[in-house]
């Protein structure tokens, strides 16, 4: 038995579309047998996946502990830093709504209980994710990210044949922040920022590449949007891809992981966890 009190200030929602967004880790199945068997009770009254629920409601769930939550995989760990391989399908925190029972951050202070977020990743990209566990810690990572003094470098499988075999894109990005998205545009715009994605080819196969890229400037879904704009969007990118491909790979989520940050003598690393797919 697990109790979970849904943040104030969360809107109704549907108890299954609400356990689905906390619990991320939750597989599919477990949580359409839970919610069929009325394994969950909202302020006590065994519940269907139908029910709403709101700020304040006490929610308790008759499910393992290990499919709502889980302790990080560290990487590396020192007086300063906690360096986690974050799993693709868990948000690093909640959202603006508040929603969010297991995120990145909360496993990373179920270990470190003043650990602060240093960057962000995509809940659907894994890899190196890296926090700070003191104040100062914290100053110093973000002026490490500010001037760009670190390398970041990412694996994806995109759709497509890339012309070359290594490229370096340069555009400006817009963010359509009611849409919950952005837009890669050829010349400056009032609102746009500059952005930087270089990329080198690992391997071509079956209308899919597998791209090395490191990425220049970190703006939100930069990876995504840019090489979707050049005509090579990632595999299981919904929101900037190619549907029909991804169903017909059958790919749910980006193929896209963070697979190495250095900076300094630091160097973390990752490996990719998104299905080779024959590439």
């Amino acid at each position: 038995m697990n109790t979970h009190i849904v943040h104030e200030g969360i809107a109704p929602t549907p108890l299954r579309q609400y356990l689905a967004r906390a619990f991320p880790a939750m597989p599919g199945w477990l949580l359409r047998d839970t919610l069929k068997k009325k394994d969950v009770r909202v302020n006590g009254v065994r519940s269907s996946g139908d029910a709403v629920v709101r700020g304040g409601d006490t929610l308790t769930l008759y499910v393992d502990a290990r499919f709502l939550s889980a302790l990080p995989d560290v990487i590396y760990e020192d007086g300063d830093l906690l360096v986690v391989d974050k799993p693709a399908g868990v948000p690093v925190d909640s959202d603006s709504r508040g929603v969010g029972a297991d995120t990145m951050l909360a496993r990373l202070r179920a270990v470190c209980p003043d650990a602060r977020l240093c960057h962000r990743l995509d809940t659907g990209t894994g890899g190196v994710l890296i926090a700070a566990k003191t104040a100062g810690a914290e100053a110093r990572m973000r002026s490490v990210f500010e001037t760009h003094a670190l390398t970041k470098l990412y694996q994806c499988l995109v759709v497509g044949e890339p012309a070359r075999d290594s490229a370096r894109l340069t555009a400006w990005l817009e963010k359509d922040a009611g849409a919950a998205r952005v837009r890669v545009i050829d010349q400056p715009a009032p609102r746009a920022l500059p952005i930087e994605t270089r990329y080198r080819v690992l391997n071509r196969a079956n209308g899919l590449a597998r791209l090395e890229v490191n990425l220049i400037t970190g703006r939100t879904h930069q990876i995504r949007a840019h090489l979707s704009h050049v005509g090579l969007p990632l595999l299981g990118d919904d929101k900037y891809g190619d549907r029909a491909a991804n169903r017909r790979w059958k790919a749910a989520q980006p193929a896209l992981w963070c697979v190495r940050v250095a900076f300094g003598d630091h160097v973390f690393e990752s490996q990719p966890r998104f299905g080779d797919y024959g590439v």
